[in-house]
């Protein structure tokens, strides 16, 4: 039961623009500080080792969903080793986006506002393609290039590389929930981290004590592919 839940959760997205190792050591023109509107933040993404880039349209009939998507995938990742370049094309008024960006969709992270599209073009991105995303790796080498993580393949694919690279960076813990990878035998799926257990009333249980639950039918497991946590919920309420 609690495989076939979680499956339906992590594929629950449409399949589009799915990410691609990148066929040659390209290495990605990072944006001016100059550009950077950090609201109250201070957190610098240019200097984390790791790095994801997205291309945004404010004007985008899909930058809301962008944003959702965004805000769960950083609460999944440890934003000490990751950092988020978010790139705006210029296609709306600076000031307005930026009311939009930190009070109406309450992102607590920087944006990068690309006027006349100077980084987009001195990196080869299709203008016309917004949600393009990229993994860096610490030299600002492009490892990934793809889809935006709205889609499934390309979401399951960056974290599944992001957890990879930061475990062979000595960075264990640093993305957590569940990780998908396809394989030449299919899908497989596992907890980044042992998953921890918690009732209704915010006791953690063992591991073995939790599956004799489940298994007798006494809880329902609630879970988040982004989470390391199980939730106990009572099948008697």
């Amino acid at each position: 039961m609690i495989r076939l839940y979680l499956l339906v959760v992590v594929f629950g997205l449409s399949h589009f623009g799915y990410a691609q190792e990148a066929t040659e050591s390209k290495l990605f023109q990072l944006p001016a500080n100059a550009q950077k509107v950090s609201g109250n933040t201070e957190v610098n993404p240019l200097v984390k080792p790791l790095k994801l880039v997205t291309v945004l349209d404010p004007k985008g009939s899909s930058i809301d969903r962008e944003l959702e998507v965004w805000n769960g995938l950083m609460g999944s990742m440890d934003r000490d080793s990751i950092g988020y370049i978010f790139l705006v094309q210029d296609t709306d008024d600076r000031e307005r986006f930026k009311q939009y960006w930190f009070s109406d969709r309450n992102m607590d992270y920087p944006f990068y506002y690309d006027t006349e599209k100077k980084v987009i073009k001195a990196n080869g991105l299709s203008e016309r393609s917004p949600g393009q995303t990229l993994l860096l790796d610490d030299k600002n080498a492009i490892i990934l290039s793809g889809g935006s993580p709205i889609n499934t393949d390309p979401y399951n694919r960056y974290r599944s590389e992001l957890y990879q690279r930061t475990l062979e960076m000595g960075m264990e813990g640093a993305v957590r929930g569940v990780i998908v990878e396809h394989t030449e035998r299919g899908i497989k799926w596992f907890y980044a981290n042992e998953p921890v257990y918690v009732t209704e009333k915010g006791e953690v249980l063992p591991k073995n004590q939790a599956d004799a639950g489940i298994r007798s039918k006494k809880w329902v497991p609630a879970i988040s592919p982004l989470s390391d946590t199980i939730r106990l919920v009572n099948r008697n309420q």
